[in-house]
């Protein structure tokens, strides 16, 4: 089974995208910027990052979870040009608006996990 790292620190998203993985049989581990990588789950293949979180909007932390081999999703309210192609220069492979994040997140669980 693969594992999904969540970094997310509002609650209620946090509730809600954890719960439809969980539904969708992932494990889900909740990481901060205070993770080391190195105590990464081996099976985590996902990552989901909160980028209106300042600590997270981190071109460093998406080049570190690539170098580790995962997908990694961003997730802004608003996505703006400018930050979604230092984003994507980084290694993000998608940016999502939390707005459309909960109801597709079985489509992007199928699409990069398989």
């Amino acid at each position: 089974m693969s594992d999904i790292l969540l970094f997310i620190k509002d609650f209620e998203l946090g509730s809600r995208v954890s719960s439809v993985c969980i539904d969708h049989e992932k494990n889900v581990e909740f990481s901060d910027e205070n993770s080391d990588s190195k105590n990464f789950p081996v099976s985590a293949k996902l990552a989901f990052i909160d980028m209106d979180e300042k600590v997270f909007l981190s071109v460093g932390l998406v080049s570190e979870l690539k170098r580790h081999g995962l997908k990694v999703i961003g997730i802004m309210k608003k996505i703006n040009n400018r930050q979604n192609s230092k984003l994507k220069l980084a290694g993000c492979d998608m940016i999502v608006s939390k707005s459309s994040l909960v109801k597709n997140i079985p489509t992007l669980l199928s699409e990069y996990l398989t």
